[in-house]
């Protein structure tokens, strides 16, 4: 077996988890996401709020120290809609991943429209995962 093919791994990181929910709670350190969310539906004027959950992991390679995440939203032309500020994680190999929670308030004028937005986690300003999330509009009856 080459044991070379391990050490040149670079520190590989990835982004393990990218959820959307309608809120979340912290207690006692621990996170729990509720109303996770498969679409989104714009509640009109007052726009559209929602978390986003994201979980960066490191291989044992993985460089420790101070790295800089974020979470994007755009539309299905790559135009920026929202961003959420710079998260500080640090991951250090295998030891523990790094989450991060940002929450969103999207405006109301997008309640008109369908279409795709598309979410992604980057760290060091690199896309690390994307998923895409359709935009429905709310019938009301």
């Amino acid at each position: 077996m080459d044991n070379d093919k391990h050490a040149s791994c670079d520190g590989v990181v990835e982004c393990t988890a990218l959820v959307l929910a309608e809120g979340y709670a912290e207690l006692e350190g621990r996170l729990t996401l509720f109303g996770i969310l498969d679409e989104i539906r714009p509640t009109g004027e007052s726009g559209t709020s929602f978390v986003v959950y994201a979980k960066f992991e490191g291989c044992e390679h993985a460089a420790g120290g101070e790295r800089r995440a974020r979470i994007l939203i755009t539309d299905e032309d790559g135009e920026i809609l929202e961003e959420s500020p710079e998260f500080s994680v640090w991951l250090s190999g295998e030891e523990g991943p790094a989450t991060i929670v940002a929450e969103f308030d999207l405006p109301g004028e997008l309640g008109g429209e369908e279409g795709i937005l598309w979410v992604e986690a980057e760290l060091d300003d690199e896309t690390l995962a994307q998923t895409a999330i359709p935009l429905r509009e709310r019938y009301n009856v």
